[in-house]
């Protein structure tokens, strides 16, 4: 029988999966917890207080590959998430697609923003 981390299963071609599975459950249940653990939050790197143009007072924006990586995600998946509603984009006058930090912060942590508000 092997031992594996303080769980003792007898591996004979006889065992069923079922049976397997209850041991399991009998021995090391956390084993089977199917809940995924909360991903550990995504540090975001500090920005300038004010960039050039912008007013003091306007909020900060994230470029699709900032907001791709607090998800851990391609940035072509946040741009579809903005088609479908779910984050609000903003365009830049060279077309580039911005998202509002609170409004990204507010999906990643799972309070509602509403993505519609504005």
């Amino acid at each position: 029988m092997p031992r594996t981390g303080g769980l003792t299963l007898e591996l004979n071609g006889k065992t069923s999966p079922e049976r397997l599975i209850a041991e399991i459950r009998r021995q090391a249940p956390h084993l089977l917890d199917e809940t995924p653990p909360k991903p550990a939050p995504v540090p975001v790197k500090p920005r300038p207080q004010q960039a050039k143009g912008r007013a003091p007072e306007a909020e900060p924006l994230l470029t699709p590959a900032e907001v791709a990586t607090m998800f851990r995600v391609d940035p072509k998946t946040v741009t579809r998430w903005a088609k479908a509603g779910k984050l609000t984009s903003i365009r830049t006058p060279g077309g580039h697609r911005r998202y509002r930090e609170s409004e990204v912060l507010g999906l990643l942590y799972g309070t509602d923003t509403g993505a519609a508000e504005s």
